[in-house]
This record gives structure tokens, sequence and C-alpha cells, in this order.
């Protein structure tokens, strides 16, 4: 039997959930409109759910080669994957299917069963980040596979720091053992491998994006955007239906069909403001809407700003 305090003390648990619940849903109908808001000195970018990413991996071991001249090593393969970054010389990369030249700055990404071996080039010293992984899966791809057929080799380019920072702090965290420096050893190595996607679908687009009917009607929208009048323009282009359309750009993308459409006409409409003349009228036909005022009302609400104001700060 409930004594009088118990009951009261249980009605005032309930009480307090119910003003909590209450507020979360006063912040989330007013509040976080208003937090939400661009302005002139505050921005915000929102993040897309999904990616082709790949699932938790286990890092198996980090280290490094120290720049050192007359170095090779036997011709070998893992279980695993192996990412090694070339941080300064330059080396051979020789393969099953012969040898390569590496310098600074590549990454050599070797999925499980990749024969390769690493030696330095004649007259050079060559230093290396290295690191294996385990149970990688990507969409699309067999277990600790990274790239199909062909070089292992990939060059960073402009994310070159990037790659040096990372792999720099994983071999320390790995080596010095401080607290938590196993969470941080993963997260690092998530950094590194999303940095890699990221070239590779820079480089193919097939590698970030797999889904053949996303790509088409992506495709689709990108060479007409000004010429779509509904979203079944695009379904009837790659025969597919209207919720699986939405499904595939929400998955892949992040945002809805239209969305992209209009990120596409406001594209374009932002480039005529700054490089030409026309009037607003005129750009507003080019991108696709046919009433003035429709136009204005969709670019004050994603530039924040009127089509006027956004060509006189940046009129070229």
């Amino acid at each position: 039997m409930e004594t009088l305090a118990e009951k009261v003390q249980q009605k005032s648990k309930l009480f307090r959930k119910k003003i909590d619940f209450a507020r979360a849903v006063c912040y989330n109908k007013g509040m976080k409109e208003i937090h939400l808001q661009n302005t002139e000195v505050r921005k915000h970018y929102t993040v897309n759910k999904k990616s082709a990413g790949f699932n938790k991996v286990n890092l198996l071991y980090a280290g490094e080669l120290k720049k050192t001249g007359n170095w090779k090593e036997e011709l070998h393969s893992h279980a695993f994957c192996e990412l090694v970054y070339v941080k300064a010389g330059a080396g051979v990369l020789r393969t099953a299917q012969g040898e390569c030249c590496i310098r600074a700055g590549d990454l050599l990404l070797y999925g499980a069963n990749f024969l390769h071996s690493e030696a330095s080039a004649e007259g050079e010293e060559l230093a290396l980040y290295f690191c294996g992984i385990d149970r990688l899966k990507l969409k699309d791809r067999a277990e600790n596979t990274i790239l199909g057929e062909g070089t292992p080799i990939l060059s960073t380019g402009e994310l070159r720091g990037e790659f040096e920072k990372y792999f720099a702090d994983l071999v320390r965290e790995v080596q010095q053992k401080p607290y938590y420096y196993d969470e941080i050893s993963a997260a690092l190595v998530k950094i590194i491998l999303d940095l890699a996607l990221r070239l590779l679908a820079q480089k193919d687009e097939e590698n970030f994006s797999t889904n053949d009917s996303y790509r088409h009607a992506r495709k689709f929208i990108d060479e007409n955007y000004e010429k779509i009048e509904s979203i079944e323009d695009i379904c009837r282009s790659v025969y597919i239906s209207r919720y699986y359309l939405t499904h595939l750009f929400k998955e892949y993308g992040g945002v809805s069909p239209i969305q992209y459409v209009i990120s596409k006409r406001m594209e374009k409409a932002k480039q005529l403001l700054s490089e030409t003349d026309l009037s607003v009228r005129e750009i507003a036909e080019q991108t696709g809407y046919a009433e003035t005022a429709s136009f204005l009302k969709t670019f004050k609400k994603v530039e924040n700003m009127t089509p006027s104001d956004f060509r006189k700060r940046n009129r070229r």
C-alpha cells in the first residue's frame, strides 16, 4: 500500500516530466526555428544524415618509418587493410602487376590479400606513416576492400596537410598510449578513411554514390534544373516512383529532390547576379521560375537576402 508521501512524490515526478516535455515542444516549435535563422554575421550549415560511409573498424597497429635510404621490404600481403602515407622522399612500389613510383603526399591503400612492398628510390630517403585496420566494410565492396582493380596509389593533393597531421596524431596516440588513446585512435582512423573516401569521390563519383538511379536522377537535374516543373519530371526520366526517388536523395544526398533542384537554381542565379547585368526577371526565367515573385521569395528564403542585395555585395 502506497503512503501519502510516496503518492505525492510519484505525482511530482510525473508533473516534472510533463513540464520537460512541454519545454521541449516549445523549443522545437519556436526557439529552434529562431536559432536556425541565418543572419549576416551568423550562418548555419546543416549536416546530411548519410554518406557512403563504413562500419566501425578495428585498428590493429600504427607506426612510422623514419627517413632512411637503401630501404626495402619483401613482397607480402595481409588478411586485413593497410594504409601507408608517404611523408617524405620518393620510392618504388612493387605489386604483382609491376613497379611504380611513389612520392611525398601519396596515400597507398592496400586491400586484403593485395601483394605489395615499398622501397626507397636510388639516392633518395623515404619516410612513411602506416596503419593496419580490420573489419572495414564499405557499401558494395567486399570486406577489407577499399579500391577495385588498378593502382592502389592515391595522390592526396590539397588534403596532404590533413593526412600528414592525422597520421602523425594517430602514431603518437598509439605509441604513447595516454588515457582514452584507443577511442581517440579509432576516431583518427575514421577521419583518415573519410578523407580517403572524399578523394575517391572527387576522382570517381561511383566510389561515393553507388546507386545508379540516384546518379542518373542527379545528372538529369544538373542538366535540366531550369526546365523541371515537378518531381514527376525527374521520376519519368529515370523510371522510378516519387517515393523511391525521395528515399534515394535523402539517403545519398541528405536533401529531397526538390531541394536539390532549388540548390542548383540558386547556384546559377548567384552566378548570373555576380557576373552579368541581366535583370532579376531575366535571371528568374533562366533559372526556371515563370513568376519573378516566386523566384524572389525562394532566393530570400535560401540566401537570407534579396537578389539585389546579393548583387551589390558580390558584383565582380
